[in-house]
């Protein structure tokens, strides 16, 4: 008795779940190290780049906004633990980008080498954003001129910069398969 479903007389082979999640891992870890060892070395005008912002990002948009979701809130709940960060606002602003990011995948149709480069743009500045609201919210007296200035735009850019080779990096990692389905109109 085989586990291969058969349609119609043909053998239909279904995703290797299990190399996915592999490959999740990977990234994952990768992502983290990146993220606590490497960036806080590297700053343009007083910002550091995200890395966990922009791998969440290229998972998310070759695998789909669920995937997306869920990476995203494992590694940047994982992060906000390693970096002591309070608990739950980098794992909520990770699934947030995780989520819109596979979502615009999903439904704009780019060009391959233009879309990780809109998309981890607009998740720099949303995310930024977010993690400002929440330094509000948690009554920190943070100005929000220099924030703007300082800390988001520089953000933004460096993380765009990166974007490209990131996304290769991690396209490459997972064997070049893209899994997120464009709507068609």
């Amino acid at each position: 008795m085989s586990l291969t479903p058969r349609i119609g007389g043909e053998v239909r082979h279904g995703p290797h779940v299990g190399l996915d999640l592999v490959r999740l891992f990977g990234a994952g870890l990768a992502a983290m190290l990146l993220q606590t060892t490497v960036s806080p070395h590297i700053g343009v005008l007083g910002a550091h780049p995200d890395f966990v912002l922009i791998i969440v990002v290229c998972v998310a948009l070759l695998r789909g906004a669920e995937v997306g979701a869920v990476f995203g809130f494992v590694v940047g709940g994982l992060v906000s633990v390693l970096l002591f960060e309070p608990a739950g606002i980098g794992a909520f602003v990770m699934v947030t980008i995780g989520y819109l990011s596979g979502r615009y995948a999903e439904t704009v149709d780019l060009s391959p080498g233009l879309l990780p480069v809109i998309a981890v743009l607009a998740a720099s500045l949303l995310g930024g954003a977010m993690y400002a609201l929440a330094q509000f919210l948690l009554e920190r007296q943070v100005p929000t001129y220099y924030v703007a200035t300082r800390v988001l735009v520089p953000m933004a850019v460096l993380n765009t910069l990166l974007a490209a080779p990131v996304y290769l990096v991690v396209h490459s990692l997972f064997g070049g398969e893209h899994h997120a389905r464009v709507l068609e109109a």
